[in-house]
């Protein structure tokens, strides 16, 4: 077996020591051996050393059948920071008290002492059929993560790197719940103690830190604790004894417990798209990268330069697939979502206007990485509400200076494009942009069209400040800007992706709603994919129209935004 969580104590004096105190602070659990963790307060009145105990039970007179009757029981305490518990006991004599229910019962022949915070970790294999889920933040909202051990002190989590973006060491769960194939549900709160990716950067893992628990549910944990150490014991070839399957992993119908693993990174509705499952699987890398750089690592130029050579080759073999296929990052990171849109787009800009060769992979990487800097800043400056003020901004600029240091070991990529893409994203032409506060003159032309990119998609995307603006709103907004913006590259952008560009929403005069999924060469529409009617809303469609079937839904009125008709993005 395992190192144990647990040291059993037999020697009379050791016994007697930890005994003394629980009679003197008098409060103990009683628990029924076929109690499964449930158990009751009790008092511990009495002690004849060596012979037996005296437990009082007035505060749970139900209990005094089923203990005269002999059903065997523990009793359960705390001693200097450690769990005590005793060996099974019976009831001697029933005793006669001027007040209460008071028992005598057997001394017993060892004490089990587990330390609260102790280093053991049980480990849980997916066959155990543990479902754990967990909830941070928002109330009500659960994630699915997969348990990897658990402890009296804590436990290790799995989740999908996109879940695990947002969470920060010290940050506090409110609810983990583990649910185990016979019923029992064991629900814990506490802190996350810290957050990384695995060794292949396929999941992230968090360290859980408990708070501090009840005795009846730390007794429910130390209960877990012991049922999955012994059941990796009896699976385990090296074990010398043939032991029962623990109860706790027998479900009620007597079927072993399926295994249990973190959902796909790829939902159902995108299996068969071959670009968005490529696409997710650049998405996920960016999720691993903003955790490796939480956690002080560099951007490993190797997987960028793979996930950019992904990008690019998904533009030339299909670049309308692409730009649709932006649609499947609804559940990743805004973070995420806005690098894969802008780097997307501003790849597929820079090819229009003649860039290639390694030029338009060193665009690409960059716009790929601009942003991620931000997972490095306090919530106070991402998440405030009112404008920022001086030393709220600074802080804000320094995300571009941590990308461009972190990328200075990617030796096949040109520091100057870096300069211009990452460094003058956020610059103006009037000089009021940041890092550097540039004025026109000092803008290069990359970093001139990345400008007007960037903001584009920024604005349509709702912030902590502000609502999310409507894509033509938003050209009216830039294009507006002459001396913010860069009109040329503005008006590039706009005729490059039009006013109903590949992926949006738009609505026809026959009430009829569909999703565009190409274009043509004056901009129009010219393969939708019709979901719904807004005159029959109950109504959900599936139609793919091309060319002149278009017709038939009347005049194009323009793009809606799918929140307003309860259509989700990843239903298409």
């Amino acid at each position: 077996m395992a190192e144990s969580a647990t040291t059993d104590v037999y020697h009379p004096n050791a016994k007697w020591e930890w005994l003394e105190p629980l009679c003197l602070s008098g409060s103990v659990n009683l628990a029924f051996e076929t109690s499964q963790g449930v158990s009751w307060p009790v008092l511990l009145d009495d002690i004849a050393r060596d012979q037996a105990l005296v437990i009082n039970i007035t505060a749970v007179p139900a209990l005094a059948k089923r203990l005269i009757d002999g059903e065997a029981f523990r009793l359960i305490g705390h001693v200097n920071g450690a769990m005590v518990c005793t060996s099974p006991l019976v009831v001697l004599e029933p005793l006669e008290a001027l007040e209460g229910f008071t028992l005598r019962c057997q001394y017993p022949e060892f004490l089990s002492t587990t330390h609260r915070r102790g280093t053991f970790r049980a480990p849980i294999r997916p066959d155990m059929g543990i479902v754990a889920t967990l909830s941070v933040g928002s109330p009500g909202t659960m994630m699915q993560a997969e348990i990897r051990n658990l402890s009296l002190g804590g436990c290790l989590l799995a989740l999908r790197l996109a879940d695990a973006v947002p969470l920060q060491a010290g940050q506090r769960f409110e609810v983990l719940n583990l649910a185990f194939p016979s019923g029992q549900v064991l629900t814990l709160g506490g802190w996350v103690r810290h957050v990384r990716t695995d060794d292949e950067w396929t999941s992230a893992l968090i360290g859980c830190e408990f708070s501090a628990l009840a005795i009846d549910h730390e007794r429910q944990l130390w209960h877990c604790v012991r049922e999955i150490e012994r059941e990796s014991a009896r699976k385990s070839a090296q074990s010398d004894r043939t032991l029962q399957p623990s109860a706790l992993f027998l479900s009620p119908t007597g079927k072993k417990p399926l295994p249990v693993a973190l959902p796909t990174r790829v939902p159902a509705n995108v299996s068969g798209n071959v670009t968005a499952t490529r696409l997710l699987g650049v998405a996920d890398y960016l999720n691993a990268q903003i955790l490796a750089l939480q956690n002080g690592d560099e951007i490993v130029s190797t997987l960028l330069s793979r996930h950019t050579d992904t990008l690019l080759t998904l533009g030339v073999q299909n670049r309308e697939s692409l730009l649709y296929a932006l649609g499947y990052l609804a559940a990743e990171p805004v973070l995420v979502q806005h690098a894969l849109n802008v780097a997307v787009r501003v790849s597929d800009l820079a090819r229009w206007r003649r860039y290639g060769g390694d030029t338009l992979k060193a665009i690409t990487a960059c716009a790929l990485v601009h942003d991620l800097g931000k997972a490095l800043l306090p919530a106070a400056v991402l998440d405030s509400e009112r404008p920022l003020d001086a030393g709220q901004r600074e802080r804000l600029s320094r995300h571009v200076g941590w990308v461009l240091e972190r990328l200075r070991g990617c030796r096949w990529l040109a520091p100057d494009i870096a300069d211009e893409i990452i460094g003058e994203a956020n610059e103006r032409l009037d000089g009021s942009g940041y890092p550097s506060a540039k004025s026109e003159a000092e803008l290069g032309e990359l970093g001139r069209m990345m400008a007007v990119v960037d903001v584009i998609d920024a604005m349509t995307r709702a912030r902590p400040d502000r609502p999310a603006l409507g894509l033509i709103d938003s050209y009216r907004q830039v294009l507006g800007q002459p001396d913010l913006f860069d009109s040329t590259w503005t008006q590039r952008y706009i005729k490059r992706f039009g006013t109903t560009p590949v992926g949006s929403l738009v609505r026809y005069a026959s009430g009829a709603l569909a999703w565009v999924q190409r274009l043509d060469e004056q901009g129009r529409p010219d393969q939708v994919h019709m979901v719904l009617n807004v005159n029959n809303r109950s109504r959900r469609l599936d139609q793919l129209l091309i060319g002149i079937d278009i017709d038939q839904l009347g005049h194009l009125e323009g793009m809606v935004m799918p929140e307003a008709f309860g259509l989700s993005r990843m239903a298409r």
